[in-house]
């Protein structure tokens, strides 16, 4: 029953596209997770096994990245195409703020699967994600510490970042694309 403008283009397609994106990270992040352990240890030699020995492993996190990449530059797309066209003001403001935070989650859901792959690009990510966090006035160093699940980074924060990437984001995620598309369609 969505009305859809009669002078619709192309480029009408941003949001649905990235919620495809979003579909195509579930389905495969659900399989990635069955395979993948979060160990600090065994991490990196846990992809390798994901990639080398798990039927489609590689193509799987292949798709996977690639659709997260592709997910992050749709919702770019679509929230320059809402703003330019100024459909963010009244009556969807609302609508507006709740893909704001959509977008929040999406960059979130990124950095947290970064770290997954447990490298030194992720400790450094993490080491720098910490800092920046660690300058919040009052409660940074409480922050900081929840997020590296202790003083440093090490094996619990890869437990939390997993934790956090395959469980908390996706759920709060889901939630927000159904209040959303509640918005879009009222």
């Amino acid at each position: 029953d969505h009305h859809v403008p009669r002078d619709a283009k192309w480029f009408y397609v941003f949001g649905s596209a990235t919620l495809m994106f979003f579909t195509i990270q579930i389905l495969t992040g659900i399989c990635l997770a069955l395979v993948y352990t979060p160990d600090a240890s065994t991490a990196w030699e846990n992809l390798v096994y994901i990639n080398e020995r798990v039927p489609f492993g590689w193509w799987l996190r292949a798709i996977h990245g690639w659709s997260a990449s592709a997910m992050v530059m749709m919702m770019v797309l679509h929230m320059s195409q809402v703003f330019l066209h100024g459909t963010y003001k009244y009556p969807r403001e609302m609508t507006w703020c709740v893909g704001v935070l959509l977008f929040v989650c999406t960059l979130a859901l990124a950095f947290t699967g970064e770290v997954m792959r447990w490298d030194t690009d992720a400790y450094w990510g993490v080491g720098i994600g910490a800092a920046i966090m660690g300058r919040i006035p009052f409660i940074g160093e409480w922050l900081t510490h929840l997020m590296l699940g202790g003083p440093i980074i090490g094996g619990d924060t890869l437990a939390r970042f997993f934790a956090l990437h395959v469980f908390v984001l996706p759920g709060i995620t889901i939630g927000l694309i159904g209040l959303h598309l509640m918005l879009v369609l009222k």
